[in-house]
């Protein structure tokens, strides 16, 4: 069994993987290999990279078309794919929002006023994508894209791939929380757990064993939040009021592709259970646990599919 860290991406990306191979080497070879593509992807997606493409975008909003390298087409037309299908609670055009909403400085909520105007640059319907001659245009001046919400899970895919390449196909990348999950380790299945946000004691209220190669991605109000007047507001806001989503404590959502599930669990916090369910039903290439404010557990009738549950008291 490997482990090895790196600070990317503005979070803590961690890859363990169990391999056959005792060439320490080798191994190393591997985790370097896709811990360089992360990085590249880093200065392709990041916003907060004044000579990244996506900042490039941003300058020419309003303005004209930009040659974006591939992983920000692919990027994109995902984010575009998720946030038709979610009628906008994914989407990627949410940083002028999302900015003003800094939670992490803020101590008081901002003005309605300027929300408003924030608001009025939100809009993926005004993301031009022409994925031929690998163009993006954002039609109004003042808009932005932030990938925050979708790059590290596919950050974490290519990751992947890089390590499949180097023949490891058991391992765990965690890319800041979100996970991608590959094979198996000697003792069996890779196990995790969903934790009750609200809840001090260290046991899952829900804990799994992962059936299939997947990405697992968990969004909730518990870790980016400020309080003011006995309520709490968090990073995660609907791109449709404005505001931080109520309704839900927290969102996990399985997937093929642990882009998806990085994005789809953004918005099924936002969306609730009933619409969450209606989007699998589309999509079925993704499940959900969702933790309501009742402390209910609702599953997707497709979980099955990505994992078994187990007594937490058998393996933590």
């Amino acid at each position: 069994m490997y482990e090895q860290e790196k600070v990317l991406m503005g979070t803590v990306m961690k890859i363990k993987a169990e391999t056959a191979d005792p060439d320490e080497v080798k191994t190393r070879e591997a985790f370097n290999a896709a811990f360089r593509k992360i990085s590249e992807l880093e200065s392709d997606l990041s916003e907060w990279r004044e000579t990244s493409p996506v900042s490039e975008v941003a300058r020419e909003a309003g303005v004209k078309k930009v040659t974006v390298p591939l992983p920000v087409v692919a990027v994109t037309l995902t984010s575009l794919d998720i946030a038709r299908i979610t009628d906008g609670a994914f989407d990627v055009t949410f940083l002028p929002l999302g900015k003003l909403w800094n939670v992490k400085s803020r101590k008081i909520p901002p003005s309605a006023d300027s929300i408003a105007s924030a608001m009025a640059k939100v809009d993926y319907r005004q993301i031009e994508l022409d994925t031929l001659r690998h163009t993006l245009f954002l039609k109004k001046a003042g808009m932005k894209i932030g990938f925050g919400g979708i790059a590290k899970g596919y950050a974490a895919r290519q990751a992947g791939e890089v390590l499949r390449r180097h023949g490891i196909t058991n391992f765990i990348i965690n890319a800041g929380g979100d996970l991608y999950v590959s094979g198996r380790k000697k003792e069996g299945l890779w196990t995790s757990g969903i934790k009750n946000p609200d809840e001090k004691k260290d046991m899952p209220i829900v804990a799994f064993r992962v059936k299939q190669p997947c990405g697992i991605a968990t969004s909730g109000d518990y870790e980016n939040y400020f309080t003011w007047k006995g309520k709490r507001y968090h990073h995660i806001i609907d791109p449709k009021n404005g505001y931080p989503a109520e309704g839900l404590k927290s969102a996990t959502v399985f997937s093929d592709d642990p882009a998806k599930a990085d994005a789809y669990a953004t918005a099924f916090f936002i969306m609730g259970g009933k619409k969450a369910l209606q989007v699998i039903r589309q999509d079925p290439s993704a499940a959900f646990i969702l933790i309501d404010r009742e402390d209910r557990v609702l599953r997707s009738p497709n979980l099955a599919n990505y994992i078994e549950e187990f007594t937490a008291q058998e393996s933590f």
